[in-house]
């Protein structure tokens, strides 16, 4: 144990010396100012101009109906409306619906659209466009993540069995009216229905799905002609089809893809990226320690997970004792650390958005030796004193070269060798990585999150731990964890209507989820988002990230200072126009 144990103090005084080090430096450098509004605090919002984001990581697709990761969903949002959304609060309003009904045995529920709504091909959004859609996206061909959610439609399973050549619930009864009756009382199906992967889309996308379509939808934006650069780019345009008068405000939005954390500092001061959620530690300590710029950012909502899944339908981990082993051995503590401004520890598998009045709840812990008690008990019991035992073989851990992970994915790498089990890290772009991981029997560790598609608890069961969310390929389950138990206790909460009752069914449901410990739980992190005061109406949206559909631009001028020194070069190295 003492080898070891000197082993971990060397390594975490050399991490947090070289943190120390960077922070000090970082923060000798001080921020250039924001760039100025040019109007009032109650200026009317004006139309023009185009918003500049970006991301450390690529998309992996655009098409609602397979798409499942949070990056791409940022662009969904703008590109495709549904009948129904969220507002700020996370309440359920209509969009394209004008207004849509309940039955009294909340089994079916009618959406009347608006009239003369336009595709972005200028074609008019009619029921029949709903029914095509819904049905495109539900089709058994289509290798969809979310499918499960949509399972008590009636005549779901038929339909996905290819029985049927149409879903029975999904109805057409005039033009602009479509209705979807269930075949049991689900309690989350609108919510459900508010996401993104049965938004209607254009004809051009036809009633099955085709990995070669040119995403188009009747959202406020649209994509430029040319305007998707794979890997690197996005543009969207303005859709002058919208049916909210003068609105969207901005000409367009560009996402910029592939862009490191500094680089993306460096532009958002020049005023050449308008907004960041891809901070550093040390920058987000920075900004929040510059008056100047405190007003103009804010802390997104803790509505993610982070961990450590566990493939188990492969070895080491199809043993329940190892999975636990890894749950117990890993230093939650020292991994906030790397983030302490924005990170906290999470042991469980709901977020503090949806668990904060139970800040008691036993999830997972570190313990080192009740961690190499259960490696005992699986049968590969492990000597730290020596070194020998514990799993013989090396495992491979995939994790996307996104920042974080590459650090946590170090930490990780220290504290599965106290206990005898050695990863290998690979490193791998954004796309491959999802790709990997969510494949049938091809990656055996890697790093797991989740963010929530809308605020239920069953959002952070079904699609990650449910066995029908098991897939050969695109798999959210990825740790292909399946449990009968948990199964029937998550189809009996989605009917159960008592909110009390639904609580308390799936606090269960995160015991047993800790307990056999397909994911490792470890953090959640909400990331500080900073914007340019020019940038007005942007705000944290409860359920979708960098929200620009109210955002309008609202840029001065103002006299630019030249940079001197390193910070000088640092901004011409950057292609900077200050």
């Amino acid at each position: 144990m003492k080898a070891y144990a000197t082993h971990w103090i060397r390594a975490m005084r050399s991490l947090l010396a070289l943190a120390t080090i960077v922070l000090l430096s970082g923060c000798n450098t001080p921020l250039v100012a924001p760039i100025e509004r040019a109007s009032l605090e109650d200026a009317t919002p004006t139309r023009g101009g185009v918003l500049r984001l970006a991301s450390i990581a690529d998309v992996r697709g655009l098409d609602p109906a397979v798409t499942s990761d949070a990056l791409g969903a940022i662009a969904m949002e703008e590109i495709f409306a549904g009948l129904v959304d969220f507002d700020d609060k996370g309440n359920i309003v209509p969009d394209l619906a004008d207004h849509f009904e309940m039955a009294p045995d909340g089994m079916e529920y009618t959406f009347t659209l608006r009239q003369g709504l336009r595709f972005h091909d200028g074609d008019e959004v009619t029921a029949d466009d709903v029914r095509r859609s819904i049905e495109r996206a539900l089709h058994p061909d289509t290798p969809s993540a979310f499918a499960s959610f949509y399972d008590r439609i009636l005549g779901f399973k038929e339909y996905t069995e290819k029985k049927t050549q149409h879903l029975e619930g999904v109805r057409v009864l005039g033009r602009y009216v479509v209705s979807i009756r269930l075949s049991s009382p689900d309690a989350t199906f609108l919510a459900a229905f508010a996401i993104q992967m049965l938004r209607p889309v254009c004809k051009s996308a036809t009633d099955r799905y085709d990995d070669t379509w040119t995403p188009c939808g009747a959202g406020p934006f649209k994509i430029a002609p040319n305007g998707w650069d794979h890997g690197r780019s996005l543009t969207l345009v303005r859709h002058d089809g919208w049916y909210k008068p003068g609105e969207p405000y901005l000409d367009g939005v560009v996402f910029t893809y592939g862009m490191n954390q500094t680089t993306q500092r460096f532009k958002l001061e020049d005023g050449d990226l308008d907004v960041t959620q891809d901070l550093s530690q040390t920058d987000t300590l920075r900004f929040l320690a510059d008056s100047r710029w405190l007003p103009y950012g804010f802390k997104e909502g803790a509505r993610n997970i982070y961990g450590e899944g566990m493939n188990l339908e492969m070895a080491p981990f199809d043993n329940i004792e190892v999975r636990r082993a890894v749950s117990c051995a890993i230093d939650r503590e020292h991994m906030r650390l790397l983030r302490a401004a924005n990170m906290s520890v999470q042991t469980r598998a709901l977020p503090p958005v949806l668990a904060a009045a139970e800040p008691n709840f036993p999830g997972q812990h570190f313990d080192l030796a009740e961690a190499l008690t259960h490696m005992k008990n699986a049968g590969y019991p492990f000597d730290p004193v020596t070194g020998k035992g514990g799993w013989p073989y090396p495992i491979t851990y995939v994790a996307a070269k996104a920042g974080l992970l590459e650090f946590t994915s170090q930490l990780l790498q220290q504290d599965l060798a106290r206990i005898g089990i050695r990863i290998e890290l690979k490193i791998v772009n954004w796309a491959t990585y999802l790709a990997m991981s969510q494949r049938r029997k091809t990656v055996a560790l890697s790093p797991a999150g989740w963010q929530s598609d809308f605020p239920d608890a069953a959002d952070f069961f079904e699609p990650i731990f449910s066995s029908a969310s098991i897939a050969d390929e695109n798999s959210n389950n990825s740790a292909f964890y399946s449990n009968g138990k948990l199964d029937a206790l998550l189809d009996v909460a989605r009917k159960e209507t008592d909110k009390a009752a639904r609580a308390r069914m799936y606090r269960e449901a995160d015991r047993i989820v800790c307990d056999d410990a397909p994911w490792a739980f470890e953090y959640v992190v909400q990331r500080r988002i900073v914007h340019q005061p020019y940038v007005r109406g942007f705000h944290d949206h409860f359920v979708w990230d960098l929200y620009a559909r109210d955002t309008w631009l609202d840029r001065g001028t103002r006299e630019l200072a030249s940079r001197s020194g390193v910070f000088g070069h640092l901004g011409s190295v950057l292609g900077s126009n200050r």
